[in-house]
């Protein structure tokens, strides 16, 4: 699993982040995702959607994974643009 393209949310989307794509295999990359900072200071990231119908829906365990390597990627882009 990669995550791909993160880039941060504009000013004025609510808790929204940054939006990111993900390589989850070397045969699938699904596109569209956000970042988004949960109630408690909790990262939570949730899928495009298409006319307000989620596109993807993941296990639990699945979407713990995209969780931790989106803050990872995250952390990693907020560093180099501090650092800058």
């Amino acid at each position: 699993m990669q995550i791909l393209n993160m880039r941060p949310a504009p000013p004025g989307v609510g808790r929204t982040v940054a939006h990111f794509d993900l390589q989850l295999t070397p045969d699938a990359r699904l596109y569209g995702f956000k970042l988004v900072m949960g109630a408690g200071g909790q990262y939570v990231v949730h899928s495009a959607n298409i006319h307000g119908v989620k596109a993807a829906t993941f296990t639990r365990e699945l979407h713990h994974q995209i969780v931790r390597a989106a803050a990872q990627a995250w952390g990693k882009l907020n560093d180099e643009c501090n650092a800058a």
